[in-house]
């Protein structure tokens, strides 16, 4: 039974992405801040939360135009994940190692530091966005993988 439903879960995922591709339908997401964002379905159906709101809203025939609240990410973080994935969403099979690049370029382009690494890697956590967590939890580790001493940690890290 369990395996029938998750099956079912799948088509209905793998229908939504279709339909997506030959639509420009939008959606609205809130951030914590408060701050709406409008975005292409298809950047909506890779956030798991989101996605599975419009599933159930498409199993009910319920088309809303309500705004989705993101209570664990803020505008800042969810503009740059916007950006990142714009850059990368036709990468598909080279995405691990061309999104790293993509992502590097684009926190030097907002003159980022790790905390702000970490922000991003929580915001992709909590949106389960694993092509995105894969890639930023191995920046880190690549970033502590650099240091010799836990001091070195401490100043790349933490916050004065």
């Amino acid at each position: 039974m369990f395996f029938l439903k998750l099956s079912w879960q799948l088509l209905l995922v793998k229908a939504l992405i279709k339909m997506a591709t030959s639509s420009s339908e939008a959606i609205q997401l809130q951030t914590n801040d408060g701050v709406i964002h409008t975005v292409d379905i298809r950047f909506a159906l890779q956030i798991c939360p989101v996605r599975n709101i419009i599933m159930q809203e498409r199993q009910k025939n319920l088309y809303t135009d309500d705004v989705i609240p993101l209570p664990r990410v803020d505008a800042k973080n969810l503009r740059f994940i916007i950006k990142w994935w714009t850059s990368v969403q036709d990468l598909e099979e080279n995405l691990p190692r061309m999104g790293k690049g993509k992502l590097i370029q684009l926190l030097t382009e907002e003159n980022a530091n790790h905390q702000f690494l970490l922000q991003i890697i929580l915001a992709a956590n909590y949106l389960q966005m694993e092509n995105l967590l894969l890639i930023t939890t191995n920046l880190l580790a690549e970033a502590l993988n650099e240091c010799k001493c836990v001091e070195e940690i401490r100043k790349k890290f933490l916050r004065n």
